[in-house]
This record gives C-alpha cells, structure tokens and sequence, in this order.
C-alpha cells in the first residue's frame, strides 16, 4: 500500500480536481483543511492552517508527496515556507507547488488591473516578481 498524497487547498477550486482525480488513479489522499471533516471514500482530512503552522507537521507526517494548491489573497510566501518547513522535518521527499505561469506579465498599472487580477499580484506571483534577477 502506497503512502496517501497530501493536497493543500483540497477543497478548493483547483485542489477538489486535484483530488478527484488522484482518487480516480487510485491513490489515497489526505486533504489539509482549516475545518475538520469525516473520512470519505479514500480521502482523509487533516485539519491545520497553513499560514499559523498549526497542524501542519501531523498532515505531512507519513507522506512522500504533497501537492501544494492551497493560496490565499495575502500570506502564500508564508505558507509556502511553513509547509516546506514541515515537508524537511518529516523527510518527504517530493512537493509540488502549483503556480500560473505568465503571471509576471499581467500588467498591474489601473485600478481596473488590480480589481480583475489583484490576486495574481500577491502571493507567490509577488514573491516570484521580487526574487527574480
């Protein structure tokens, strides 16, 4: 029996697909959620916050891979950098950290830029923008 994936942002947009389909090849799955939720037909919920730390630690314990498709509006870097953290203590050796290619080419100039697209402009999109050379 293979040890199951862990998806952040399980519940979410992207990540319920994530899931979906992870179960549809086969593989358990544990879903990190910030509310806790029963067991259901192969996936298990963990219930942690991402942006605390909390939880996060007992998510990834027993795992070899994570799919990371959890954000948010502000905080993604800290996040990220708490479940890396975790992922290194627990010696899990393959995380995958979903991103939208391009997003430094949307151009954030009006507040109408901001209004439709303020969201790739935080998060990892910013973190990316101010690490590049």
């Amino acid at each position: 029996m293979m040890p199951p994936i862990l998806v952040t942002g399980g519940t979410g947009t992207l990540g319920r697909h994530v899931v979906s389909r992870l179960r549809d090849a086969g593989c358990d799955v544990r879903v990190l959620t910030r509310s806790g939720r029963p067991a259901e037909d192969g996936v298990e919920f963990v219930t942690g916050d991402l942006a605390s730390g909390a939880g996060v630690d007992a998510a990834v314990a027993g795992v070899e891979r994570i799919v990371h498709c959890a954000s948010s509006y502000q905080g993604d870097p800290d996040a990220a950098r708490n479940l890396v953290r975790a992922a290194s203590r627990a010696g899990t050796p393959h995380l995958v950290y979903i991103s939208i290619v391009g997003v430094d080419r949307i151009p954030m100039s009006s507040p109408v830029d901001r209004g439709m697209f303020g969201y790739y402009e935080s998060g990892a999109g910013r973190t990316w923008r101010r690490s590049r050379p």
